[in-house]
């Protein structure tokens, strides 16, 4: 009987939304709150923006490299959305880098 081949898991980028509870320190808050939760996720941050939504409301636009798994983006939208200091974070685009 042939041997069935696994196949490693792709390299995975994501652009994220994230939407924190509080406006100020953002810069503080990706690099001290969300890059942590991040990395214990397995993933990385590859690059972030602050953008401005209205009424002096912001979120951030990271992009995240990770692991093909099974539950797709969930388990890190879940991951950063769980943080105290995020209202809300979802993936809108993925493509395979690898």
């Amino acid at each position: 009987m042939a041997e069935k081949k696994v196949k490693p898991p792709k390299n995975l980028l994501g652009v994220f939304e994230i939407i924190p509870e509080d406006m100020d320190n953002l810069d503080d808050l990706m690099n001290n709150v969300v890059k942590p939760a991040v990395d214990k996720m397995g993933a990385a941050v590859e690059t972030y923006r602050i953008e401005p939504i209205a009424f002096g409301a912001k979120k951030i636009i990271a992009r995240l490299i990770f692991k093909e798994a099974e539950g797709g983006t969930q388990p890190l939208e879940d991951a950063i959305t769980d943080l105290e200091e995020i209202q809300r974070a979802e993936c809108s685009m993925v493509t395979i880098i690898s």
